[in-house]
């Protein structure tokens, strides 16, 4: 009994201690980036952050790098989701886990998507299609590539919740289920092209 005992309480441990790195890695992935992104907010780009609107753009700009974070952390976890079961002694706590990296790093892009909509300039680029700032061109393939990627990857983190049924998950195929994971990687080549095109960014603060 003891043993059994002593098992529960190193299971819970290790699970306690997993969900107490997660919020450090929370609080660091968003407090961090806001910090830099804040402080890089200078030159002609100003007039940008001088409304609610403008604030957006610093929120969205900064939640972009968080969302690059957690994307790591949930992909991290996902390959290791076998080493975290043999840690937790359930498979299934560890299959969890994953999910629960998932629905942060959605719930941190959805944000950022947000943030970004409504900020002064990104709203007006997209919806105004002003081009005072940079050529729009160069900015749709950002946004494109971001979009795609996005969806991406929303499919796919989808697709844990609803194969955590192991029937469906059966039906579905366990070796189709890492494939969609392995192309979501391969295609993580939009989320470079995206990040690639901050100089978006750097256009806009140079010129405002």
């Amino acid at each position: 009994m003891s043993s059994i005992k002593e098992n529960s309480q190193s299971k819970s441990r290790k699970l306690f201690l997993y969900i107490g790195l997660d919020n450090i890695f929370l609080i660091l992935s968003i407090v961090i980036p806001l910090v830099l992104v804040g402080r890089n907010q200078t030159g002609s780009c100003l007039h940008h952050i001088e409304d609610s609107e403008g604030s957006f753009w610093v929120v969205g700009r900064a939640l972009g790098f968080s969302t690059f974070i957690w994307f790591i952390i949930s992909t991290f976890y996902g390959i290791r989701t076998k080493k975290l079961g043999q840690a937790f002694k359930s498979y299934q706590k560890a299959r969890d886990f994953h999910c629960i990296n998932a629905v942060i790093t959605l719930t941190v892009l959805v944000i950022h998507v947000t943030s970004l909509l409504s900020s002064d300039p990104w709203g007006e680029l997209l919806f105004d299609r002003e081009s005072n700032h940079l050529p729009f061109p160069l900015f749709l393939t950002k946004v494109l590539m971001g979009i795609a990627f996005g969806l991406i990857m929303v499919s796919v983190s989808l697709s844990s919740f609803i194969f955590r049924d192991m029937k469906r998950m059966k039906r579905f195929g366990f070796k189709n289920f890492i494939k969609i994971h392995y192309i979501m990687l391969i295609l993580s080549f939009l989320l470079a092209i995206h990040i690639f095109l901050i100089n978006t960014e750097i256009l806009v603060i140079m010129w405002g």
